[in-house]
């Protein structure tokens, strides 16, 4: 076990790290970030896709909550501008008979996957939506995440992709998290009788997109017929069985106290990179004709399907597991989502990790909260996919260097200490204060990680 003096030397020195990454064109930062390599060892990818639906049923419904939601100053691209497309996913489970080191077989990506619906352990699904700041990355990028809950819950993994900005705006990720969360529930499930269940999981921006599908979903279900056209049927749209989130970017306006904090250890800046002056420009960024923010206009960063801790009621909602790390920019967003969804009557377990960054689980492999988080996270996804545990639980800490459970004072009602009136209120004076982006080319300059 490590001791406390080291373990805070490993996050001071793996944040530096990335803060000193160069700066990286977004397009550059895309093809980099989206590259496929091939599997190794005890599991089993096969690569896929969603096919986009022939009607406009999903869209339409998507963009009726979008205007339902929507305020005076929000500006949203109409319906006619969004396309339906294919969305691409990486199936992942255990591979039963491999070793260690085992190359990945060369077979078809179809017969991959009849052999992973042959080798299905337990009667789950968990869809798994990746970070990446909504501009880069993709489900190749993230395996240490979606391949590690695989082994570790023996479920299915369904790991998506979604469309990037700011070639792709808002609603274009939700849509696709959309399409493939109704594929996985309306074609793919029903032909695995043993499949009931499916889970939302994903970390930093990719938990901002399950939060968003968690909320459409509720509002949609408000509808007094409450169904749409896909692939020739008409479906409903029921809730997920839960949703469990690592280090979310809650607050997609980068408004709250922790966020700002201008002596914060993290591997974030409290101005995403690609909006420094000095940030590469390329032939996506700035965008044409230019605006605030890579994912939508800033006055509309306050929507409540684009900002989780925006959402003012979340009854109704599935169980929620959310977990975070102590020195987390985005600590306080997630504290606002988990308040807020409390306080509407949702069962919500809150796990903090004292003295860790931003994605900790990934970045510091080699510490034990690293290997505990994931051990939790996988039994949360199975316990949140049963009917074993709705009640709600208390807000724990894990205390450096051992990781102790201590419970939090409060509980999860009272992790959230600026009231929800005001956490509007700064999130719309952030958004007017960001200026459109342009870019300034320069020679030198600072270096900065790629956020989120």
């Amino acid at each position: 076990m490590s001791t406390l003096s080291q373990q805070k030397d490993i996050i001071e020195r793996t944040c530096k790290s990335y803060l000193g990454l160069p700066l990286i064109p977004i397009s550059k930062l895309q093809a980099e970030s989206s590259r496929d390599v091939p599997s190794r060892g005890p599991v089993w990818i096969s690569r896929s896709h969603f096919p986009a639906p022939p009607e406009d049923g999903l869209k339409e419904a998507l963009f009726t909550i979008i205007d339902s939601l929507k305020e005076p100053e929000h500006i949203i691209q109409s319906p006619a501008e969004l396309d339906q497309v294919n969305v691409g996913v990486e199936f992942i489970s255990n591979r039963k008979g491999a070793r260690e080191g085992d190359t990945e077989p060369d077979i078809s990506e179809p017969e991959k996957l009849k052999r992973i619906e042959n080798d299905l352990e337990t009667d789950t699904v968990i869809l798994y939506i990746h970070g990446g700041g909504l501009y880069f990355s993709s489900p190749a990028a993230y395996r240490a995440s979606s391949v590690r809950l695989a082994r570790l819950t023996g479920a299915l993994v369904a790991s998506t992709s979604y469309r990037l900005c700011p070639q792709h705006t808002f609603p274009a990720p939700l849509l696709d998290v959309l399409i493939a969360y109704t594929t996985l529930i309306h074609t793919y499930i029903p032909r695995l009788p043993g499949i009931k269940r499916v889970v939302l999981a994903g970390n930093s921006a990719g938990a901002t997109l399950a939060f968003g599908l968690v909320k459409f979903l509720l509002e949609f279900n408000k509808r007094p017929d409450p169904t749409v056209m896909f692939h020739g049927q008409i479906i409903n749209l029921p809730l997920p069985e839960g949703i469990a989130v690592v280090s979310s970017w809650c607050d997609p306006t980068d408004s709250l106290p922790s966020w700002l904090n201008p002596n914060a250890t993290d591997i974030l800046t409290s101005l995403q990179p690609a909006l420094w002056p000095e940030f590469p420009p390329d032939k996506i960024w700035p965008s044409n004709p230019p605006r605030e923010h890579p994912y939508a206009r800033a006055a509309t960063l306050d929507h409540e399907l684009v900002n989780p801790a925006a959402v003012r009621d979340w009854t109704g909602a599935p169980p929620m597991w959310i977990t975070v790390g102590g020195l987390e920019r985005g600590r306080d967003g997630n504290a606002v989502v988990a308040s807020q969804a409390a306080k509407c009557g949702v069962s919500v377990t809150w796990t903090e990790w004292e003295g860790m960054c931003h994605e900790w689980m990934i970045v510091t492999r080699g510490l034990p909260q690293a290997s505990l988080t994931f051990k939790l996270w996988a039994e949360a996804c199975m316990k949140l996919s049963s009917d074993q545990t709705k009640a709600k639980s208390p807000a724990i800490l894990y205390r450096m260097p051992d990781c102790v459970p201590v419970e939090i004072l409060g509980g999860v009602e009272e992790l959230n200490q600026v009231a929800f009136d005001a956490v509007r209120r700064l999130m719309k004076i952030r958004n007017k204060q960001r200026p459109i982006w342009v870019g300034k080319p320069r020679n030198g300059g600072k270096t900065g990680q790629a956020q989120l």
